[in-house]
């Protein structure tokens, strides 16, 4: 597995609290919108509103499941491995940082981090997510699909920049 749907799959692990508070809202405004039949008045029918619920369900749980993927994938790390990891694409630490941090090397971090990466590329593929489960599950997510572009464009990926 290469890393840019592990990557993306991590980018988007730190921004999995805004993606559901965005989903959770969507739920919300269109449960609100069945009481006094507002829906209704805005040319909605009942069923195209049951069925846009539905659609943010499954987009939530796309979501949660890929929170519990990560999760188990990073769980599978050496301690080293994810503090790095979670330091450089989730807190977005700067290189520099997180050698300060340790008081090793800069060049040292840029391998820990590389090595990460392939460790928990390894971790995800070895659980049965390969770069061809990403792209069926998520390739089209609205929510994924943007991140993993800008993953694929960046030939220096860089977690800050998203």
């Amino acid at each position: 597995m290469n890393k840019n749907w592990s990557n993306t799959a991590l980018v988007a692990y730190s921004l999995l609290p805004k993606i559901v508070r965005e989903l959770n809202f969507g739920v919300k405004t269109r449960i609100n919108s069945t009481f006094q039949s507002r829906h209704l008045r805005i040319g909605i029918s009942n069923e195209q509103l049951i069925d846009q619920i539905l659609e943010l369900t499954e987009e939530k749980r796309k979501i949660v499941n890929l929170r519990y993927i990560v999760g188990q994938a990073l769980d599978k790390l050496s301690a080293a491995d994810r503090d790095v990891l979670i330091a450089r694409i989730i807190d977005k630490k700067t290189y520099q940082t997180i050698s300060e941090e340790n008081a090793v090397a800069l060049r040292t971090v840029f391998r820990r981090v590389s090595n990460a990466e392939a460790a928990y590329a390894k971790a995800l593929n070895l659980a049965g997510y390969s770069e061809d489960w990403f792209e069926r599950e998520y390739g089209n997510d609205r929510y994924i699909a943007p991140i993993h572009e800008r993953v694929m464009k960046d030939k220096y990926f860089v977690a800050k920049n998203l």
